[in-house]
């Protein structure tokens, strides 16, 4: 049975489609294995590098005395935002079309973070507390309000201890969102201290006086500029205004030291500090007896 030309020619451009397929499948399987090669060695070069980016993170979180739960937490984080990025980068360089998986990672992204935008919120800002340094623990800060000292700073909040021993707990947003005084970040203070001295009493007898104590006083800075002035004429006596200048550290027993010092200094020259008082003037004697009247009867009513 002959075959005719027509057939012939069929099997032949079949044959010649198969032979090309083959060498282009060769060819592709080559290229293929090559790529996978570069990508396992990119892949063991990229995992190194995160290692080692991480251990710098993590000793720099150290250095800077970060809380371990913040630490550990962004370690984990940055760990795992690293890592992906490597394995997408090594399924496009394979020639995967890594569009949708990237697309279905973004739309999970926006999803968590709206979810828990209140919480990544203040995880942001503790971050920012912990790198920029502008308090730490054991500064005392004043924030809304409240004045205290840090005692913690988690990965969400900031926890204060006032004064008189109690516990403040503080979103860490709030902190970066508003502002916050640190009073002992400075080495040195300038004590504010207001005395009120009777208007018959001699000022500069008085500023002399207090200055004496100041510099008796180990807890002042002699080479600063410790002033005594008059800072306003109340209703009941001269106001002088005190600006002492002490270590942060000395802080308060410089300052109750201080308030001791010049009520002493005041008192052993016989300068007296007023307290209100009302001064009565009546016109005549009928006022008077009218007074005396008035309140002869007021005491009777109460006595009653």
């Amino acid at each position: 049975m002959f075959i005719a030309a027509a057939d012939t020619e069929q099997i032949t451009k079949i044959w010649d489609a198969l032979y090309n397929y083959v060498n282009n499948m060769k060819i592709n399987a080559v290229d293929f294995l090559i790529n996978l090669f570069i990508s396992i060695i990119i892949f063991l070069i990229g995992w190194y590098i995160i290692k080692l980016l991480l251990k710098i993170f993590m000793k720099a979180m150290k250095k800077a005395k970060a809380d371990p739960g913040v630490t550990g937490f962004l370690n984990s984080l940055v760990g795992s935002i690293l890592r992906i990025v490597l394995i997408v980068f090594i399924l496009s360089f394979l020639g995967f079309d890594v569009t949708a998986l990237v697309t279905a990672l973004g739309a999970a992204a926006v999803t968590i973070a709206l979810a828990l935008k209140d919480n990544l919120s203040n995880i942001a800002s503790g971050t920012l507390i912990i790198l920029t340094k502008k308090f730490k623990i054991g500064d005392f800060i004043e924030t809304e309000g409240i004045i205290g000292e840090v005692i913690k700073i988690d990965m969400m909040f900031t926890t204060l201890r006032t004064y008189d021993y109690k516990e403040v707990v503080i979103p860490n947003a709030r902190l970066t969102a508003n502002n916050v005084i640190n009073h002992f970040s400075l080495d040195s203070r300038r004590l504010e201290i207001p005395v009120s001295i009777a208007y018959r009493e001699d000022v500069e007898k008085a500023r002399e006086a207090i200055m004496s104590a100041i510099n008796k006083s180990d807890y002042v800075l002699k080479e600063r500029a410790n002033r005594v002035e008059v800072e306003r004429f109340a209703e009941s006596g001269v106001n002088l205004i005190i600006w002492v200048w002490v270590n942060s550290e000395n802080y308060w027993n410089a300052l109750f030291d201080m308030r001791q010092q010049i009520k002493t200094a005041l008192d052993s020259e016989g300068i007296s500090i007023p307290f209100n008082q009302l001064d009565l003037h009546l016109d005549s004697k009928d006022s008077l007896r009218d007074f005396e009247a008035l309140m002869e009867e007021r005491n009777k009513e109460e006595n009653k």
